[in-house]
């Protein structure tokens, strides 16, 4: 699934997080303030508080600010938790969930601001806080005991919601991942400019139904656009460009189901299984000639006649994939100098 940028992205995560962690501090907030837990339910009147300026720090894209008051925020109020109530209340778990999200805020803040938050140096406080909290808190006691049965709901309720944070951002960086790889994948293997698969993936494709026996009925045929430079010298590059895309909406819209190829400067290649042998071919590849010969191509007030010569080659049994190309190419060198504008089967 495609994502959306990167900043619509980490906003919408810190969105999220803040909104959830709100959420679970106002309910801390109400349930220290009935149990009379009272430093817990002083701290999350800050907290609460807290999270209100995150909202305006995260529109005001001080990411990393917002980041770094969250992290002491979590880190001081899961301490007092685990001292004040002890472990069985499971408040030392948000210590684990904390030292695992910082490495995906850490992540966004680069995209977002450029800059790093130290997210190993704040995972490590996160362990080191985990210990010492667990440690101090069997050294002093509980300061605010509370009923077995209560403990035991605030251990789920508490684990629950330190899954239900990790589950997420997890599941946002796999997403992310698998973006990024899918997109590097897509930029290896296709043309920038036309959007078409360049020659890399064309060979490798082409390798690949050879090495499973599929050859029989492919046919290759190589465009050229004759005389491309001049268009370049006269109307300039940029015109150059809008040809080539021109060109590739020609093909694509008469291609069917054929493979098109953007092999490099002004050649195009086609290739895919034509049953119907080279009539079929021949009349594909005429409707392409034929289609950008008829047509004005108008740039910026120019308009500009095109003609392309067409090189095609059935796959004949024992030829390499370099030799039935060269033999397309031929066809190719054939058309170019008896006259061009045509197709050489």
């Amino acid at each position: 699934m495609k994502l959306s940028s990167d900043k619509e992205v980490a906003k919408k995560s810190l969105y999220f997080l803040n909104s959830f962690l709100l959420c679970v501090h106002a309910i801390f907030l109400i349930f220290f303030a009935c149990t009379h837990v009272t430093i817990m339910a002083v701290m999350n009147i800050f907290s609460v508080l807290s999270y209100f300026i995150s909202f305006w720090l995260i529109r005001k894209s001080k990411t990393n600010h917002q980041i770094v008051i969250t992290f002491f925020e979590i880190m001081i109020h899961m301490f007092l938790a685990v001292m004040c109530l002890g472990k069985d209340c499971g408040f030392q778990l948000y210590f684990i969930g904390c030292a695992a999200v910082v490495f995906y805020a850490e992540y966004f803040s680069v995209r977002l601001i450029g800059r790093h938050i130290g997210a190993v140096f704040m995972s490590v406080c996160s362990g080191v806080l985990y210990f010492l909290a667990i440690q101090v808190s069997e050294w002093r006691g509980v300061i605010y005991p509370l009923d077995q049965g209560v403990q035991k709901t605030l251990m789920v309720l508490n684990s629950a919601a330190v899954f239900i944070v990790c589950i997420y951002f997890y599941s946002m960086l796999t997403r992310i991942a698998n973006y990024y790889e899918d997109e590097l994948s897509r930029q290896a293997n296709h043309d920038k400019l036309t959007g078409l698969v360049n020659r890399f993936y064309l060979i490798d494709h082409l390798q690949q139904i050879f090495n499973a026996g599929k050859m029989k009925d492919y046919w290759l045929a190589i465009v050229d656009i004759d005389d491309f430079k001049l268009i370049n010298d006269r109307f300039g590059h940029n015109c150059g460009d809008f040809v080539l895309k021109s060109m590739t909406s020609i093909i694509e819209s008469c291609c069917g189901e054929l493979i098109a190829c953007r092999w490099g400067g002004e050649e195009f290649v086609m290739v895919g299984a034509m049953p119907g042998g080279k009539e079929a071919e021949a009349a594909v590849l005429e409707t392409v000639r034929k289609t950008v010969a008829e047509r004005e191509f108008v740039y910026d007030s120019n308009r500009i006649k095109l003609t392309i010569t067409i090189g095609a080659a059935p796959y004949l049994e024992n030829q390499s994939i370099d030799e039935w190309i060269s033999v397309a190419d031929e066809k190719l060198y054939i058309g170019k100098h008896s006259g061009k504008n045509q197709l050489v089967i």
